[in-house]
């Protein structure tokens, strides 16, 4: 993703944390703290609009949206609107990423020819997510990598304790892949180096509150997998 699109995108992010921290009820004029939050964010909204390519106006379509209860007192209303205008700056962040490219799927024919059931049924969701879900996606390529590099374990070794393991902790995994010397080090490597300049994508997705992942990262799962899979398919 290019790099405005990418800022766009984090400051949607923020304005649409800002607008679910407003406490309507505590003001007496409920209107005035939406109106403000809308006038902060006009800039944002204005890229948005550019960047979008005009599909998407969400100053205009929330002021719609108002037009009317500019002097509205009662802040049940305007908790009741704030999920509409919520769903327009999801909406925003939708099209900005889909208007971008899309992901290069795992190939087709290596899931056709996987024995393990569900490594196979995970890299068909993932397939399918991946283009509108990218964090679920982030979080589910640990376990789908924990499998594959399993998957492999069984093929070489399969009295180690890799071919065994029920944890599907990617990290346990991977330690005990090490130590029964189940990847080559051209394997490693393409690992390592994913670990180093992903950790976003293997680790902080999946457990920092904060972190999300972009679809244009997806990519680089993609091409992982797409190198280490030809080792475990049929």
């Amino acid at each position: 993703m290019e790099l405005r699109k990418r800022k766009l995108v984090e400051e949607l992010r923020a304005a649409r944390e800002s607008l679910l921290d407003i406490n309507f009820y505590e003001s007496d004029r409920p209107w005035l703290p939406v109106t403000e939050w809308l006038h902060s964010w006009d800039t944002t909204f204005r890229k948005c609009n550019t960047l979008g390519r005009g599909l998407v106006n969400i100053a205009n379509t929330i002021a719609t949206e108002l037009d009317g209860y500019q002097h509205e007192a009662d802040a049940e209303i305007f908790d009741e609107l704030r999920p509409k205008f919520v769903g327009y700056i999801d909406w925003a962040i939708s099209i900005i990423h889909e208007q971008d490219h899309e992901v290069k799927p795992v190939l087709e024919d290596y899931i056709k020819r996987i024995k393990d059931t569900k490594l196979a049924e995970m890299l068909k969701e993932f397939n399918i997510s991946k283009d509108t879900s990218p964090n679920l996606v982030a979080i589910g390529f640990r376990t789908i990598l924990a499998l594959a590099v399993q998957e492999k374990a069984k093929r070489m070794k399969p009295q180690s304790n890799t071919a065994s393991r029920t944890d599907l902790s990617v990290d346990r995994m991977l330690d005990s892949a090490r130590t029964d010397g189940i990847l080559t080090s051209d394997e490693w490597r393409l690992i390592e180096s994913f670990k180093a300049t992903h950790k976003d994508i293997y680790d902080f997705v999946g457990h920092r509150p904060s972190v999300l992942v972009n679809k244009d990262e997806v990519d680089t799962m993609v091409d992982l997998l797409n190198k280490l899979l030809p080792s475990i398919i049929n």
